[in-house]
């Protein structure tokens, strides 16, 4: 860290406030025994879950730099943007904060939290690095089934058991985290795989709800490996059932398959995403008509734009510097 000491002024200059919250996890610019400073980045889309802490005189401040945020709390929406700041101290119940925009955070606590908050940002900068280093396109399909996915959540939430789309979230984007464990001839096979190589290719979201199962709970867990589930009990791993799939889970097999469709995976053909969604609306044996209803809605909507994240590869090596921390014939593999 380049700090200079001016008789108790300090200057530090290594770190820049970005605008930009892909590129930087949690930051801390300042210690004093147990009070940190820190610079906390949400892209958009992502939330940040506020919880009781043990100690009541505890605070933690935030001042919010750029972007917008947002809480619902009995059917009202509080939003936060640029030169907000709100505190918590004392706090009763769990509270979750979305990111309307990309956003950046100033972060005072009272108590020593950047450690626990970097650590767990790295385990998720891992995952997610190690999903683009094998696989360039499993990476952009992840955060592309991420978009979709939240968009569904919120046109049928009040068909969801969950309260909010965290749980979805977290497992949208590491749903295909297991394919780091399946070689780079079948991954990467640019024709339609042979039957000892899909049985290969089947264990994915066993071996992705086992890397989860390290840093997530058992809901997100439950959702990541049921994405390639069907109704009809045709799905895999575990061939479950209608009544054994949850909603969520549904939602998240119907945006895979729905991404797989409309990409170029290198022998497939590229279907428009009104074909996509028209054809998903005619597979009512394998995929919930009220989700694939509610996507069609939202392709003719336009409710989905271009996947503008780190598409640039220059970014995402710059992200991995810093470090910081379907079914056969149509769906996804």
């Amino acid at each position: 860290m380049n700090e200079y000491r001016l008789e108790g002024f300090f200057i530090n200059k290594s770190y820049k406030i970005s605008n930009d919250p892909s590129g930087n996890g949690i930051t801390l610019l300042a210690r004093h025994g147990d009070m940190e400073i820190m610079i906390q980045p949400v892209m958009e889309g992502a939330g940040i879950w506020f919880v009781p802490a043990g100690d009541n005189s505890a605070i933690e401040f935030f001042f919010v730099h750029t972007g917008e945020l947002y809480v619902e709390h009995e059917g009202d929406i509080i939003t936060f943007e640029p030169g907000d700041s709100f505190y918590t101290q004392g706090l009763a119940q769990e509270i979750f904060m979305k990111a309307k925009k990309d956003s950046i955070l100033i972060y005072v606590s009272s108590n020593p939290v950047f450690k626990l908050t970097s650590d767990f940002h790295e385990e998720l900068t891992k995952l997610i690095m190690q999903i683009n280093d094998k696989d360039n396109y499993t990476f952009r399909h992840s955060r592309n089934v991420l978009r979709y996915s939240l968009k569904l959540y919120e046109r049928l939430k009040t068909f969801c058991t969950d309260d909010t789309d965290s749980n979805l979230a977290i497992a949208a984007l590491f749903h295909d985290v297991g394919k780091i464990y399946i070689p780079d001839e079948i991954l990467k096979k640019k024709s339609v795989l042979e039957l000892n190589e899909y049985k290969k290719m089947m264990r994915h979201p066993i071996d992705s709800a086992r890397l989860l199962g390290s840093h997530f709970n058992d809901r997100i867990v439950e959702l990541a490996q049921g994405h390639h589930e069907r109704l009809d009990g045709s799905g895999y791993p575990y061939g479950l059932t209608e009544e054994e799939i949850s909603f969520e889970a549904r939602i998240l097999s119907v945006s895979d398959v729905f991404d797989a469709m409309t990409t170029d995976r290198g022998y497939n053909e590229v279907k428009s995403f009104r074909t996509a969604a028209e054809e998903l609306v005619r597979l009512t044996d394998k995929f919930d008509r009220r989700i694939t209803k509610a996507l069609a809605q939202l392709v003719e909507e336009e409710a989905f734009g271009p996947d503008d994240f780190l598409e640039d590869r220059q970014e995402l090596e710059r992200l991995k510097d810093k470090g910081g921390r379907e079914d056969k014939g149509g769906g996804s593999k």
